[in-house]
């Protein structure tokens, strides 16, 4: 089973983009294996995209920021079905 975020989350897009072949790898491992683990995944679940921890990094805010907003549009496109 995949991650439910996997098509939102943004670290490949923005950290990974120039090694194809490392981001690759990490997906199969951790976005459609082991994503239980994945920090993103806990934090996102955690504060279910509203009650970020206060003590993360702003990156890591954004980066919750943005899987939200993206879960959201997929959301409402599905509505518009």
């Amino acid at each position: 089973m995949a991650c439910e975020l996997v098509e939102c989350c943004q670290f490949f897009k923005e950290n990974l983009k120039d090694l194809p072949r490392t981001a690759e790898y990490i997906q199969n491992k951790l976005c459609y294996g082991d994503y239980e683990s994945c920090n993103r995944y806990r934090i996102f679940q955690q504060s279910g995209g509203e009650n970020v921890p206060f003590d993360l990094h702003p990156d890591d805010v954004e980066a919750v920021r943005k899987v939200k907003q993206c879960m959201l549009k997929k959301e409402q496109a599905k509505e518009e079905e």
